[in-house]
């Protein structure tokens, strides 16, 4: 009986035993699938956040202090200044007519050497040229043949002023031999005389020398030996470019607003290096063609590239000058086809938080230094002044990062 009752027992055990098993079982993939639903939404909440901050970071930059430093980045503050519109008129560099030297043979004659090159610098003096002339030498001589007359006239007079102080010679004698010697003085003054105005000398054997009036640079040379040259041929230009002047012509808007000794400002076409020229003078009629005045301005500065014919932009003033809102040109960059600059949006513990900021922009300052900003910024705010593009790059980059 006792058997049997412990076998029963044993059954119900174990019966209680699968069934509390069978629970566990089923609590234990339940809560695994709660887990798993969990972290689905997590993971999709994050994906969200992700989302929203690479949304919120569009156009956005964060560097630390220290990268901002090593990135060349300098920081300026929106402030008030001056501005004034500015028109660009055509101009050029031109030879100053009071420096420069047009040089034409004396003589009519034949090249046999020529001393220089086109663009050499020269000195006051110098040999250009030297020409055969046979006119030279029928003067030439006549000289020579003058001075032995001289010569000659003089042994006569004082050795008749020498018999006539002892009583031999007769005071007539001693007058002729005088006039005659005076005569021959005044025969051989003529001819050297005629021969330095020509700029020649008696002893050259029919040779001119072709000298430098001036100190300068050979700008035109149109002689070469063996060939002839005639008294009307110009064959040699020397400038001195030291003195050079700048040309341009003014439109009738803008005739009462420059002055002689006025500064204005230039830049040769090529470059944006500003120079500077002082207004000599303003011409009192219109040019024929264009019927505008014509400015001549004197150099303020000698450079490298400043040279004759140079084709340079005149900077005019066109409207009174204002103060307005200003920032540096160099903190402005073409940002999606808009004008752009970098403004910091915030600073924290070091984080440098930087946005692109699309701005209107008005006139520039005459040294092209400065823009006036008409919208976008105000007054105290600080932006990028110089190292803008390096944040361009780098927007850009993020931009084609975020489309693949």
């Amino acid at each position: 009986m006792k058997a049997k009752q412990n076998g029963k027992l044993s059954q119900s055990l174990m019966i209680t035993i699968l069934i509390i098993i069978t629970i566990l079982v089923s609590v234990t993939i339940w809560l695994s699938s709660k887990t798993n639903e969990s972290e689905g939404h997590g993971h999709d909440e994050g994906n969200a956040e992700h989302s929203d901050e690479e949304s919120s970071e569009e156009g956005e930059i964060q560097l630390t202090s220290q990268q901002m430093v090593e990135q060349g980045l300098k920081v300026a503050v929106a402030s008030t200044g001056l501005v004034e519109k500015l028109t660009t008129l055509p101009g050029k560099l031109v030879v100053n007519t009071d420096q420069q030297a047009h040089i034409s043979p004396n003589f009519s004659g034949h090249v046999e050497q020529v001393n220089v090159a086109l663009g050499q610098s020269v000195q006051k003096g110098q040999t250009l040229a030297v020409l055969i002339v046979p006119e030279l030498i029928d003067q030439q001589a006549t000289l020579r043949m003058a001075q032995a007359n001289l010569d000659f006239a003089r042994q006569d007079y004082q050795r008749e002023q020498q018999l006539w102080s002892q009583g031999i010679s007769a005071k007539q004698d001693y007058q002729r031999a005088e006039n005659a010697y005076r005569q021959a003085q005044i025969t051989v003054q003529s001819s050297q005389a005629r021969l330095n105005a020509l700029g020649a000398s008696g002893n050259n054997n029919g040779r001119f020398l072709i000298r430098a009036p001036i100190s300068g640079v050979i700008s035109q040379k149109d002689i070469v030996v063996g060939e002839n040259v005639q008294l009307a041929d110009q064959i040699f230009v020397i400038e001195q470019l030291k003195d050079l002047w700048l040309e341009f012509n003014l439109p009738n808007q803008f005739s009462g607003q420059l002055q002689a000794g006025q500064k204005i400002d230039f830049k040769v076409n090529d470059s944006e290096q500003a120079y500077r020229a002082i207004v000599q003078n303003l011409t009192s009629q219109a040019d024929i063609q264009t019927g505008r005045l014509v400015v001549r301005a004197k150099l303020d500065a000698q450079a490298a590239e400043l040279r004759p014919n140079v084709l340079v932009r005149v900077l005019i003033s066109e409207a009174p000058t204002k103060s307005a809102l200003r920032i540096q040109k160099s903190a402005l960059q073409s940002i999606e086809g808009e004008d752009s600059i970098f403004i910091i949006d915030s600073e924290q513990k070091g984080q440098v938080r930087l946005k692109a900021q699309k701005v209107q922009l008005g006139q520039a300052s005459s040294d092209g230094q400065w823009l006036e900003v008409i919208s976008g910024l105000t007054e105290g705010q600080k932006y990028i002044a110089q190292g803008s593009f390096l944040l361009k790059s780098e927007l850009e980059k993020d931009e084609a990062g975020h489309e693949h």
